[in-house]
């Protein structure tokens, strides 16, 4: 008996010890983890926390809150592509009695690999921001209120610079193996900010926008002339569709986004055509409509070819 309860003191305690050593294996293992990380040459680091303030204004209580996140994004150049780190500061405020959805938005990106040095910053009011629709830009919303249009806003990847705007919706150019897009859209008189008004420009009744994802490329003014259904035409977005005139592009998603078929990788400017944007303006209680068509040469809105009724329209760059 005595035996046996030998035995078995000598198993648990070599058991217990195998136990230790594993565990002091698995300590030695994050504290070597560790180690190689403090040791590490840093090539960045940052930090940051969210807020609230509530404050009094004019006898009314004002909550302002602001959050600070980080998102890792794909930016490409060229077709190579390289990581962004984005700083998003996202500040609320509103009142205890009210609701408000639009926020500021503070973005910072630099790079983190060193074969491109890349660092910008920019600002804006937005409802949403989307960072990942796959286009080498950001896209931020600011919602209407009261009938009106949103505002559709984007900004490149590559420098941060603002790209595109356009009211409630947007149209894509796309080409097979190729991040960049292009953005076609129509502000109107009745989007939120009134950008239209703000250009004090008589008889402005939208802007016709054409956009790469680096950049804005060119815009076409549209103007109502003194006619019978001036007054008539609508003050919001259009019917747009685009129109393929021949059969090397693929219109798709209702008419709302061109594939260029004989493009690839390699395309040039030249290479961007065989399509147009079609604007229908319905108006009237026996559904008349008037249309504008603005094709689409050397990758940009081509004002020369475009086609319109002359005696309700002007159009100009």
């Amino acid at each position: 008996m005595k035996s046996q309860l030998f035995a078995l003191l000598l198993l648990s305690l070599g058991l217990f010890s195998a136990c230790k050593e594993k565990k002091n294996a698995a300590d030695a293992d994050i504290s070597t983890a560790i180690i190689q990380y403090d040791n590490a040459a840093k090539l960045y680091e940052d930090t940051a926390s969210s807020s609230v303030r509530v404050f009094d204004n004019d006898g009314r209580v004002c909550i302002q809150q602001t959050s600070i996140s980080y998102e890792m994004v794909d930016v490409y150049e060229g077709g190579k592509k390289s990581p962004l780190l984005l700083k998003i500061t996202k500040t609320d405020l509103c009142f205890a009695d009210s609701v408000n959805k639009n926020k500021v938005y503070q973005i910072s990106a630099r790079s983190v690999l060193d074969n491109k040095v890349r660092s910008w910053e920019t600002e804006f009011v937005a409802t949403d921001l989307h960072l990942r629709d796959k286009t080498n830009s950001l896209q931020a919303v600011l919602e209407g209120q009261d009938g009106e249009e949103d505002l559709i806003t984007r900004f490149s990847l590559l420098d941060g610079r603002k790209i595109f705007e356009a009211s409630y919706s947007e149209m894509l150019v796309s080409i097979p193996n190729v991040k960049s897009k292009r953005f076609v859209g129509f502000t109107s008189r009745g989007t939120v900010k009134e950008p239209i008004q703000e250009r004090k420009e008589e008889n402005l009744i939208g802007l016709v926008a054409y956009s790469s994802s680096e950049k804005s490329v060119n815009t076409v003014k549209i103007k109502l002339k003194r006619s019978k259904v001036a007054d008539k035409i609508p003050t919001y977005t259009p019917d747009m569709t685009f129109v393929a005139l021949n059969e090397n592009v693929n219109i798709i998603r209702d008419g709302k986004e061109v594939i260029l078929m004989k493009a690839d990788e390699k395309y040039k400017a030249d290479d961007v055509k065989d399509f147009a944007v079609q604007l229908t303006f319905y108006y009237g209680d026996d559904n008349e409509y008037a249309t504008v068509s603005i094709p689409v040469v050397n990758d940009k809105l081509h004002l020369a070819g475009a086609k319109y009724d002359k005696d309700i329209f002007e159009l100009k760059e």
